[in-house]
């Protein structure tokens, strides 16, 4: 218990650092895109690597994949159905926001800091169900339920996901390992010194990008849209946790990255479906806030 509440108060304090940063204009808001370059093509897929040293693939891993890309479109779905009578800018934040998740720079460091090294594994394959949302399916419902085209480009998507480091630095180590290729330790030696400043710079990035700015009429909808979101996301987890057949690391690595927070890809991609900024900016940070503190609840339970 008390390991876990120093790290949870070590994550507090960056995300808190990188706030104050901010706020005491040492750094800028625009800094974050330089942190988050770094933490992309670096940190990320050196702590993904990492976690490749002890790989062996077996039924929870598919498992993993499958309730990732699952409970993605359950989610976009749910975002379709409750958004019905809303007008276009609203219904693309709920099909934007209710599903996908951001699970290398915030459930990542989680598991880094809390969890065992296999757990990694787990996680990517999380990530591979749920990467092809962030993509572009989200996106292509929000623009046609917001008036644009709305075409789903499996192309596009493909393409997206393998300009992306992290998922290349997946692909291609379980090309690897699937036929029983092994790297030499020293490799994984230097991927793990790597990736060990990835927490930091995820959490620090986080408090840089925090915002709250949000008239009242919008924290009714900010609210129904993150209540819908966390509320079908704890009942997958409560059915993970308790009804699955696999081992626990295997179910409390589910539980985070199914309680993860939106994907920061939401508000670029909301600002181009014409939804307001101060809603979007709002609904990813207060989706950090909730998230961070459903992790560290988890984790002081399982302590």
């Amino acid at each position: 218990m008390t390991t876990v509440l120093f790290k949870a108060l070590a994550f507090i304090l960056m995300i808190a650092l990188g706030y104050f940063m901010k706020t005491r204009h040492i750094l800028q808001q625009e800094d974050s895109q330089v942190l988050m370059k770094i933490i992309i093509n670096i940190t990320m897929p050196a702590a993904l690597i990492s976690g490749f040293r002890t790989f062996s693939l077996d039924f929870s891993l598919l498992f993993a994949l499958g309730i990732g890309f699952g409970m993605n479109l359950l989610l976009l779905i749910a975002g379709w159905v409750f958004s019905v009578r809303k007008d276009g800018e609203t219904r693309a934040l709920y099909l934007l926001n209710t599903p996908s998740y951001n699970i290398g720079n915030f459930v990542l460091p989680f598991v880094q800091g809390f969890l065992p090294s296999s757990a990694v594994l787990c996680l990517c394959m999380y990530d591979a169900g749920n990467n092809p949302y962030g993509a572009g399916i989200t996106y292509s419902a929000a623009c046609s339920a917001s008036g644009g085209t709305g075409r789903l480009s499996i192309r596009h998507i493909l393409r997206t996901l393998f300009h992306s480091p992290p998922f290349l630095a997946y692909f291609v180590m379980l090309v690897l390992y699937l036929p029983g290729i092994r790297l030499p330790d020293p490799f994984f030696d230097l991927c793990t010194l790597f990736g060990q400043g990835n927490a930091f710079l995820a959490m620090f990035t986080l408090g840089l990008i925090f915002e709250w700015h949000l008239t009242r009429e919008d924290i009714s909808e900010v609210a129904q849209i993150l209540g819908l979101r966390y509320l079908l996301c704890l009942a997958a987890a409560a059915v993970v946790f308790l009804l699955t057949p696999f081992d626990l690391i295997t179910r409390q690595t589910l539980c985070l990255c199914l309680i993860g927070p939106v994907t920061t890809l939401a508000i670029p991609f909301g600002l181009s479906c014409g939804c307001k900024q101060s809603m979007i900016a709002a609904l990813s940070s207060m989706s950090m806030v909730a998230s961070f503190i459903l992790s560290l609840a988890l984790l002081i339970f399982w302590a």
